[in-house]
Parts: structure tokens; sequence; C-alpha cells
């Protein structure tokens, strides 16, 4: 088995592993806020908690991308557009499941969470966190 075989398992199981942690604070942020404003808003706002952490769990631990201050500014710059991109895609499906096609928020929820973690992986992969990685 080749070592690039080896290092691309190991990043999609903690891809996994942080995704799951991401996936579950993603979807019981909005369930806590929902409590107290409106879906669409408080899917907004457990986004914006979620790719913040998301952020740091993919540089630190996933990717382990290695960057100086300079490069450091233009992944996360980088970083914002993908997500931002997800973040539209995650807004508006949800706002379509629910108004458009009666989903129940809380599975439409689980839907463009589902969605939008393999959109941030790809993207993350090969637009965000490309500077050399660290072995394993």
């Amino acid at each position: 088995m080749k070592i690039n075989s080896i290092f691309e398992k190991k990043e999609a199981v903690r891809y996994l592993f942080w995704g799951g942690m991401t996936f579950l604070l993603n979807y019981f942020s909005y369930l806590l806020l929902k409590q107290f404003l409106a879906y669409h808003i408080a899917n907004l706002f457990s986004m914006i908690i979620t790719k913040t952490a998301a952020y740091c769990a993919n540089k630190k631990f996933v990717f382990r991308t290695k960057t100086g201050f300079r490069e450091q500014i233009f992944e996360i710059g980088r970083y914002i557009l993908g997500r931002g991109f997800t973040g539209v895609v995650d807004y508006f499906g949800l706002i379509f499941l629910v108004n458009v096609l009666a989903v129940d928020d809380r599975i439409g929820k689980l839907f463009m969470i589902a969605v939008t973690t393999v959109l941030n992986f790809i993207l993350g992969k090969l637009f965000v966190f490309r500077q050399e990685r660290k072995d394993g």
C-alpha cells in the first residue's frame, strides 16, 4: 500500500470524527437557538458558531497544514469563501425545504448538514487546506 494512500485514509477518518463533532455542534446549537429565535435566524447563528470551530479543528486535526502568518491569512480567506458558499447552500436549502417542500425544520437541518459536510470536505481538501501537511 502506498504511503500517500495510508495518509489519505487517516485523513478521511480524522475528517469523519471531527466532522461528526461539528455535525453535533451544528445540530444541537441550532435546536437550542431555535428555542429563542426563528428557525432561519437560529440556522444562521449555528452556522457561524460551527464554521468557526470547524476551521480550528480542520486546520489542526484533519488537514494538519503548517502555514506562516501570511499563508494563514490566505488560508482563512479561502476558508471563508468556501464555507460562505456552503453556508448559502445550507441557509437557503433549509428555507426551501421548510417553506416550499414542507419538510420539518429539524429533518431539513439534518439533511442540509449532511449535504454541506460532503461539500466542506471537498472544498477543504481541494481549495482551502492545500499546503504541505504533517504526516499521518
